[in-house]
């Protein structure tokens, strides 16, 4: 990522949380890997499933920009 100048994932996740964004990691991916939130960055809101994403991310005003 240094060559090509694009700043680490971390950086990208301290701006969108910044900004008032949140992140939330993937119910089916937790599941899988046996994952907890102790495993995630403090940046994840939340782990859920995609029917618990659409249902929080489709408030008025909202915009879905990575699934």
């Amino acid at each position: 990522m240094n060559i090509h100048d694009i700043p680490p994932v971390t950086e990208f996740l301290d701006l969108i949380t910044a900004g008032g964004g949140k992140i939330y990691a993937c119910k089916t991916a937790e599941d899988m890997f046996r994952l907890t939130m102790d495993d995630l960055r403090e940046h994840v809101t939340a782990i859920i499933s995609v029917g618990e994403f659409f249902t929080c991310a489709g408030g008025e005003g909202s915009q879905i920009i990575f699934t």
